[in-house]
């Protein structure tokens, strides 16, 4: 298994164990194992979701988040804490990871996708293989220790490999795993047998500055002795520098860039007194002096973000707050429409209630002018009848006093 090849080999978790066993056992045991990480089972109705979100997680054949840190678009993480979350999540039909924020509000968690990893302050054991600084070997060997533990943990049955360069998850791997036996330095690699074959490193204490690079080859190309080349001139020979008190040691001067050991692949047939090509003006690093710390242990600097990144998350970071606040607009914007239309809606049913209530208003204005009408013509009849009463009771009385008189005749 350690002499497999490593673009044919089934990234599957039986696979990936022996091969990483049997390749690099130790680092390979540095590795933490799956229980002790957070996993986050979800569904539709875990988080606020948008639409884009769900139909790229809705299609996975799993429904796990694996917490990978937490998001911290500035510079300084001691000040305050980052609350939001962020996860990883690995479909098995593709080869790349998906990142998303999980950000607390009052109405609940919500889910959203995380554009840039410089935005992300991870947690162990993602946090021990390195940084950004020196290029993207950082997040690819993330990217691969998350897969490997999703395929770990069961998720994933088989992971799928990158059509452009398919050894970069064992590649990348083997790597983290290095970094992580490491305790988070960047691991020295042994050379290899060629190199260390081919190339012989003298010690030396002083590092000189040559004036011109034709120099230093003119006078390599002088050094090499005569039996080191054949007739035809073809084959290849080693150069390795004499010491300075050397008979074949040139007086020249060595760049501090130039390597202590020169390998020169091939001897040309010309003349010692050609003249040299002209090379372009020495750079600013061409003309600093390395001094040479043998006994002294290099003084760590603490691990301050460069420029290049605090520029790239400030710029993330204001990006995020610009589609934070378009978000905003469009919520605010279908808030008005909804309260525009509740408002219309009330509207209407005021000018329904003012109808009727108009409506009744004018009925039981004529009911009262009816009833002022009956009560009208009760009054005259009462009247009238209270004078009939009275014209009767007046003739009784004149019949009374006639009977009376006829009496008393």
């Amino acid at each position: 298994m350690a002499d497999c090849n490593e673009a044919r080999l089934p990234l599957t978790i039986d696979s990936v164990q022996k091969w990483a066993r049997a390749s690099f056992p130790g680092p390979f045991r540095a590795l933490p194992r799956t229980p002790r990480l957070t996993w986050i089972e979800f569904d539709e109705s875990s988080f606020a979701i948008s639409r884009a979100i769900w139909r790229s997680l809705g299609r996975s054949s799993h429904k796990q988040l694996l917490a990978i840190g937490a998001y911290a678009p500035g510079p300084d993480l001691d000040d305050d804490e980052p609350n939001d979350r962020v996860a990883a999540h690995v479909h098995e039909d593709e080869a790349e990871v998906s990142f998303y924020r999980i950000v607390e509000t009052p109405y609940g968690d919500e889910l959203q996708s995380v554009k840039s990893t410089s935005t992300v302050a991870f947690s162990a054991p993602f946090c021990n293989v390195g940084d950004d600084t020196g290029g993207s070997e950082a997040i690819h060997r993330v990217s691969a220790l998350i897969r490997y533990y999703f395929l770990a943990a069961g998720h994933v049955k088989e992971l799928l490999r990158s059509k452009l360069d398919p050894t970069m998850f064992t590649r990348n791997f083997k790597d983290a795993c290095s970094w992580i036996e490491n305790g988070g330095e960047r691991p020295i690699a042994a050379p290899s047998r060629r190199l260390s074959a081919s190339i012989v490193v003298i010690p030396q204490d002083n590092v000189p500055i040559r004036p011109k690079r034709s120099s230093t080859i003119c006078a390599y190309i002088s050094a090499i002795p005569c039996d080191m080349c054949d007739a035809n001139n073809t084959s290849k020979a080693t150069i390795t520098r004499s010491p300075a008190n050397s008979p074949r040691a040139s007086n020249f001067h060595r760049s501090a860039t130039d390597s202590i050991s020169t390998k020169v692949k091939r001897e040309r047939d010309v003349e010692s007194s050609a003249r040299p090509t002209k090379h372009p003006r020495r750079t600013l690093s061409e003309q600093i002096r390395i001094p040479l710390l043998r006994d002294q242990e290099l003084v760590k600097s603490p691990r301050s973000p460069a420029p290049e990144r605090v520029n790239r998350a400030l710029s993330e970071r204001i990006q995020d707050l610009k589609e934070q606040k378009s978000e905003l607009e469009q919520r605010m914007a279908q808030e008005r429409r909804s309260h525009q239309h509740e408002l219309e809606r009330v509207t209407k049913e005021l000018d329904g209630m003012r109808t009727t209530l108009a409506s009744v208003e004018s009925s039981l204005r004529e009911e009262i002018q009816l009833l002022r009408k009956r009560v009208e013509q009760a009054e005259q009849d009462a009247a009238a009848a209270k004078a009939e009463q009275f014209e009767v009771r007046k003739g009784l009385a004149q019949q009374h006093g006639e009977a009376a008189r006829k009496w008393s005749a």
